[in-house]
């Protein structure tokens, strides 16, 4: 975890004051009878969002106005007399309602998205879509950490390794889904970055575009790896990197995803490093420039992107690592598949799995190029304090969770009912998880988990609120004789 955001104001609203159980993030309201087989949509009403266009939401719906949607479920004798919509209700209405309430909740704009159906007539109605809209833009301090990660400075807690900055961002600009954001930090490391993301642009609002410059000064840096163990240097200008980068973002269907990703990336490292390692950098040289195309195509079904329940993410990707435009110096190809499952069993449990296969075309990369799976969302619980780096790397991480404390709300005075952060919601869940993995690394000699089948295994409890924040309490045991305690930040898959 680089960034450190300031958290603590969260945790006051979410636990102070009363508490009281609702959905987390809105329902489905339908009449409790339907007297026709078929219904259309004539219209679509939207209240609540002050900013955000009414296009915006329309184009996340699953279906358009004046479809015809059936009422009943296929292979079941139609009762219009009684209640048709129920837990579990499999028919085309509901089904279609359902996804289009979850796509609005992954445009990640929404606290909460209500749909109700407005009767016209016996076989019209309206779709009426009720949202709270989320607080957009930000101001906070960060800070980054002059150590490793965050579970290994943890047991050596030193606050001069803290390098202190600001980050601000606009997630909603114009009301269109435009997203902008500035971070930059100072001490021992610091840096300054900007990024700028279209969602969508052109007529048929299908393609994406993201911009980002950045700069970094790094005091630490991971050199090698010892007995698995990371070889840090710790000084002045270790590292100092300047990146460019545009990505572009194509979606031909809801559910369809494909991103093109160019990066020029200048990357030049200090003498005490390069005297370390001559081959950190490809071509054993002290820079490197790079001109890298990335290329993913992805089908995600999820039901809520930042902690999904059920649903479904396939991706395939390859990432071609100097183009030989501008300069040679470096030549890596890599590709893989990453697919994620989610599904609910019962009305409180759940069960989620991933497997990740990445390989590179190449031999013997260098150290700053080469796979790690102890990094970021590649990783497998238990083994933060080690370093897996090598050209290939395979790893599934696997979990079933129960709904420890059904998502609640902090009850609010009237009128308050609306407040971006009066009414912030949370989870809790508790897990048992198994993970595993392999890295390949033929040309490692003195890293005795690099070419090994390695375990892990243990229990968590996953912390989920508003705003795409979730934390993680794990106690791991793994294959190699270690258990421990750790934290993590993100959905563990």
């Amino acid at each position: 975890m680089k960034y450190l955001l300031t958290v603590l104001f969260i945790y006051l609203l979410v636990f102070s004051g009363s508490l009281n159980a609702q959905n987390k993030d809105g329902a489905i309201h339908v009449p409790d009878t339907l007297a026709a087989p078929y219904i259309t949509i004539t219209g679509v009403e939207i209240i609540g969002n002050k900013l955000t266009k009414p296009k915006i939401l329309i184009r996340e719906l699953d279906f358009k106005t004046g479809d015809s949607l059936a009422t009943f479920q296929k292979g079941k004798k139609a009762d219009f007399s009684d209640r048709n919509f129920y837990p579990g209700d499999s028919s085309e209405l509901r089904l279609r309602m359902n996804y289009s309430r979850e796509n609005l909740i992954n445009t990640k704009l929404f606290l909460t998205v209500d749909l109700y159906l407005k009767k016209i007539s016996k076989t019209q109605y309206t779709l009426l879509i009720d949202v709270n809209e989320r607080h957009y833009w930000w101001l906070f301090p960060v800070a980054k950490l002059n150590a490793p990660n965050f579970n290994e400075w943890l047991r050596d807690i030193q606050w001069s390794d803290l390098s202190m900055g600001l980050f601000f961002s606009d997630n909603n600009l114009f009301g269109l889904n435009h997203q902008t954001s500035i971070i930059a930090l100072a001490g021992k490391s610091w840096a300054i970055a900007f990024g700028y993301k279209i969602p969508w642009v052109g007529k048929g609002q299908k393609i994406g575009l993201t911009m980002i410059a950045a700069y970094s000064n790094m005091y630490t840096v991971e050199y090698a790896s010892l007995d698995n163990k990371r070889q840090m240097l710790y000084g002045s200008n270790s590292s100092q990197e300047a990146k460019l980068a545009a990505k572009l973002t194509l979606r031909p269907g809801l559910y369809h995803y494909g991103t093109i990703h160019l990066t020029g990336d200048y990357i030049m490292v200090s003498d005490s490093l390069f005297k370390l390692d001559s081959n950190y950098l490809a071509g054993y040289k002290k820079t490197n420039l790079s001109l890298s195309l990335y290329a993913d195509y992805y089908y995600d079904s999820r039901n809520c992107q930042n902690y999904p329940l059920k649903g479904n993410l396939l991706r395939v990707f390859i990432n071609k690592v100097g183009l030989g435009i501008f300069s040679k110096d470096v030549n890596l190809f890599y590709y893989g598949i990453d697919f994620h499952f989610y599904q609910t069993i019962s009305r409180k449990w759940y069960v989620a799995e991933m497997v990740k296969a990445e390989n590179s075309a190449g031999e013997n990369a260098p150290y700053f190029y080469q796979l790690n799976m102890t990094q970021d969302k590649d990783f497998i619980r238990g083994f933060d304090l080690y370093t897996l780096k090598g050209d290939q790397m395979y790893f599934c991480r696997n979990n079933i969770k129960y709904e420890l404390i059904k998502p609640n709300v902090k009850k609010v005075k009237e009128g308050q009912e609306k407040s971006k952060f009066k009414s912030l919601q949370y989870a809790f869940y508790l897990n048992a998880f198994a993970d595993a993995g392999y890295v390949v690394n033929k040309f490692t000699t003195n890293n005795p988990y690099d070419n090994k089948f390695l375990l892990s295994w243990g229990l968590g409890i996953d912390f989920v609120t508003y705003y795409d924040l979730v934390i993680r309490f794990e106690y791991a045991f793994t294959s190699i004789g270690t258990n421990g305690f750790f934290f993590g930040f993100g959905m563990p898959i």
